[in-house]
């Protein structure tokens, strides 16, 4: 059965001037996964092997210039975007995510990498760092509805006898 699945990102840049936890959070349709094996999966599917069902993809990282204000950076920042982000797979579950992000001039960019990685170069190219990667599915909040049964033996007795008892008052209507 297909559903839709989301799931967040941490990325743990653990020194420099930029050290730091950053996130974000991406969703997909698993319509197309066969969960057996390795996978990949884009917006469109274009690729070798690629399959469809990239719905988004969220990051919350530094503005290239400064590296002091937060930015989203969302698929639509991706390079070769729609063929990328590619989120990959192992036996149907999500490993890592390919994709690079450059800014206007080129000189700054981040990318998820091979394996779980997290490169970065900020400030027209004169700071960066590493980071490691963490993909992790989010749980669904929602509870399953609960099917309602009868609430005693006694209940359904009493539903049998008034069937029983409409069943005998039309037999003897008819016999009027």
């Amino acid at each position: 059965m297909a559903a839709t699945i989301g799931g967040t990102i941490r990325v743990d840049v653990s020194g420099g001037d930029f050290a730091g936890v950053y996130t974000g959070d991406f969703a997909y349709d698993d319509t197309y996964l066969t969960k057996a094996g390795s996978e990949s999966m884009s917006i469109n599917g274009r690729g070798s092997r690629t399959r469809p069902g990239l719905l988004s993809f969220n990051f919350r990282f530094l503005d290239f210039v400064t590296g002091l204000t937060p930015v989203t950076y969302t698929v639509n920042d991706v390079d070769n975007f729609p063929n990328a982000p590619v989120l990959l797979f192992e036996n149907g579950i999500p490993t890592q995510f390919a994709l690079q992000v450059f800014s206007e001039s080129g000189n700054d960019a981040f990318g998820f990498l091979d394996p779980k990685a997290f490169f970065f170069a900020l400030q027209n190219g004169t700071n960066g760092g590493d980071g490691i990667v963490t993909l992790k599915i989010t749980e669904p909040t929602t509870e399953p509805t609960p099917v309602p049964e009868n609430s005693s033996p006694f209940a359904s007795l009493l539903a049998f006898l008034g069937l029983g008892g409409v069943h005998l008052w039309r037999k003897s209507k008819k016999a009027n």
